[in-house]
């Protein structure tokens, strides 16, 4: 067996968005002796997916590894990459994306919030606890770990009383420490926006899909997310909206008129559309009446209440620059158009998707 890693980004006619990329695959540690090419499914026509398998199998290449450089198993086009390298037999979305040539076996990775595009293999969930050997010393790899199911099989969560379930297909996999690159990523940009833990609360925007069931996954990611920040103190509300089909503006607005400050110390996430309604944790308190523009009344408090608004995409470009601030117009928000690259945190998840995929492949191999 001879692996090799392909990594797949979406690409952009934008220089600097590919150049932050190009930036974070150099920067990671890969494992030693083993051939790393990057590629993009458009706008590079000079790295494409094509030059990418045919670069590696120049190489003696027979173990490819491919991590699928996407925010969300929500993505249709980390969907159709896998169909196009056979990874799967069949799309679940129309694409005019045709068959890639590849002679190589390939193993399809995870997208950066840890969700199966292509379910794990049954024959290397038993090994993929014994890691490999990476210059000279062992690395455990992220193993598989169970979600807890409701009744009809599905993924199931709730958080103050708001309930979400995703597809029956979508499973997540060491769901801590798989997104735990995205809840650094983002915790570094509210710092960066100057978000106050005790008094913020944050929209974060991702484009999204409007078909299923890939707006499921997306959602139920984005709310993952959400929790996470809270419960690490990141911000005091949490919401999100899909820049694909749902109106930010608006989602703002609705954030702004639940995020309710005061001597006691409110917790809570999730969709801002569910919010509106009073929960049972706020205590029973009115807090939808009696309030201006500029702040929440809490006995002789008044706290300024904000919102920071997060694109959740990899590398700045055309949506962050343009079509956020666009669809933004003169709403009050904290916003600066950076995305999470540049960040250490995903060169580190880079590694360790790679040393997992390369367990995948000598559980594979050893069968």
């Amino acid at each position: 067996m001879k692996p090799g890693l392909l990594i797949i980004s979406h690409g952009s006619r934008d220089e600097s968005w590919v150049t932050l990329v190009e930036e974070a695959i150099v920067q990671t540690d890969w494992p030693e002796g083993v051939a790393v090419v990057s590629s993009y499914l458009e706008c590079v026509p000079e790295q494409d997916i094509q030059y990418g398998i045919n670069t590696l199998e120049a190489q003696g290449v027979n173990h490819i590894g491919v991590i699928p450089l996407f925010v969300s198993a929500g993505s249709t086009h980390a969907d159709e990459i896998a169909y196009a390298l056979g990874a799967r037999p069949a799309p679940l979305c129309e694409t005019d994306l045709e068959p890639f040539r590849v002679q190589a076996r390939v193993y399809y990775g995870r997208p950066l919030d840890g969700g199966d595009v292509v379910p794990l293999p049954a024959c290397s969930s038993s090994m993929l606890g014994e890691g490999i050997e990476e210059n000279g010393r062992a690395v455990e790899s992220s193993s598989s770990a169970h979600v807890e199911q409701s009744g009809d099989g599905s993924e199931s969560s709730s958080y103050l009383g708001l309930s979400a379930q995703s597809d029956r297909s979508y499973s997540i996999a060491d769901a801590d420490s798989q997104e735990d690159v995205l809840l650094q990523m983002v915790k570094e940009r509210l710092r960066g926006l100057g978000v106050r833990p005790d008094s913020d609360a944050v929209l974060l925007v991702a484009h999204g899909s409007r078909y299923e069931p890939f707006a499921s996954r997306w959602h139920a990611s984005l709310r993952r997310l959400e929790r996470k920040l809270v419960l690490h103190g990141a911000c005091a509300g949490a919401s999100h909206a899909l820049l694909c089909c749902e109106d930010i503006t608006e989602a703002v607005r609705r954030l702004q008129s639940v995020l309710t400050l005061g001597q006691d110390e409110i917790v809570w996430s999730g969709r801002a559309e569910q919010l509106t309604v009073p929960l049972d944790s706020f205590g029973g308190m009115d807090i939808f009446d009696g309030h201006d523009g500029g702040g929440r009344s809490c006995g002789e408090q008044t706290v300024e209440r904000r919102v920071a608004v997060v694109p959740v995409f990899l590398s700045r470009g055309y949506f962050t620059s343009h079509v956020i601030p666009q669809r933004l117009g003169d709403v009050s928000a904290m916003y600066d158009g950076e995305a999470l690259l540049p960040h250490s945190a995903l060169n580190r998840w880079l590694q360790q998707e790679a040393v997992r995929l390369l367990a995948m492949m000598k559980a594979d191999v050893s069968q």
